[in-house]
This record gives C-alpha cells, sequence and structure tokens, in this order.
C-alpha cells in the first residue's frame, strides 16, 4: 500500500466516549484486514493548514484558539458510507451538513485566511488507501452501509501531519 502524507496542521472535530470506541475498532479491524493504515477517528474541519500557509505550531495554536473563542458545542450527525477514488476517502460515513458545522469551518478559513479550497465534504473516514470499487462496495455490505450517529462536539483539535502513522493531536480547544 502506498503512503500518503498530510502536510502541516489540520483542525479536527472528534467522536466522544462510545462514539470513539466504536469507530476506532471499526477503523482498526479494516486496516487489518484491508492493509490500509490505522488513524484516530475524525471529522477534517480543515485540513493541510501548513500547506497553504507558512504558519508556525505557536501561530496555529493562536489561531485555533481564536476560532474557538465564542464557539458553542454542536451535534454531529452522521449518516451512511459512501466512497470515492481518493486516498484519503477510499471509505467514509458522510456527516450532515448543518448550520453549526458549516459556520464553524467558513469561520476556520477566515481564521486562517485560507480561500480558494474544495468545497467542504465533512465526513468521517473509515479506510486509507486505495482500492477497487468491487472491494469498497463488498466492505459496505459486510459491516452495512447505515452507520448513523448523533454526538456532542464540545472541542476542535489541532493536529500535526506528515505520514498517516506519525499524525499528531497537538492541542485540544474547548468549545463554549
Amino acid at each position: 500500500m502506498s503512503k500518503m502524507i498530510a502536510k502541516g496542521y489540520s483542525l479536527w472535530l472528534m467522536p466522544p466516549g462510545e462514539y470513539y470506541k466504536r469507530f476506532a475498532d471499526l477503523i482498526k479491524t479494516l486496516a487489518q484486514k484491508y492493509g490500509g493504515p490505522v488513524f484516530q477517528p475524525h471529522i477534517t474541519l480543515l485540513g493541510e493548514l501548513m500547506a497553504k500557509f507558512p504558519y508556525s505550531e505557536e501561530e496555529s495554536i493562536r489561531l485555533t484558539e481564536e476560532l474557538v473563542t465564542g464557539q458553542k458545542p454542536f451535534s454531529i450527525v452522521l449518516k451512511e458510507i459512501d466512497y470515492q477514488d481518493f486516498y484519503f476517502r477510499a471509505l467514509f460515513v458522510k456527516v450532515d451538513v448543518t448550520k453549526p458545522l458549516l459556520g464553524l469551518h467558513e469561520k476556520a478559513k477566515e481564521t486562517f485566511g485560507i480561500q480558494n479550497i474544495p468545497p467542504f465534504m465533512p465526513h468521517l473516514s473509515l479506510l486509507y488507501g486505495n482500492y477497487p470499487v468491487y472491494l469498497k462496495e463488498k466492505i459496505i455490505k459486510d459491516i452495512g452501509r447505515n452507520q448513523s450517529a448523533r454526538f456532542e462536539v464540545k472541542s476542535v483539535h489541532l493536529v500535526k501531519g506528515g505520514e498517516v502513522e506519525e499524525w499528531q493531536i497537538v492541542k485540544e480547544f474547548p468549545l463554549e
């Protein structure tokens, strides 16, 4: 399996408690069975920040603190599984684009001065890699397309990139 690298820093929303465990276990099982990397369950709010602007870690921390100021916790709604022909979206659970989620994404773009990026498509990945469609369809049939869940997001995580196995949470920023 070829390796992919996420450049710079990213902002993640992570499921809490039982939802974290449920998706972490599923990610690990799929990675072991199909030869993909293991990673923490998350929804990328904004990715590869340093790839767009060379922010230092300190500046990224300061900007993330600015981002979360005045932000209230909100619900994330997971829907069904889908896939794309893209390494980081090989197999994922769609996320409902709610006003609070879209608002935080837009505020993050503004705070970090990022424009001209692909449209926001929030999702919780289950498997990374390059797999044929028939295999993705088989996996969906095996685990079930409906992976719906609803949980409260109470923080934003600043994550340092690199190869998937090297991803590291720099700091967690609670929502007020």
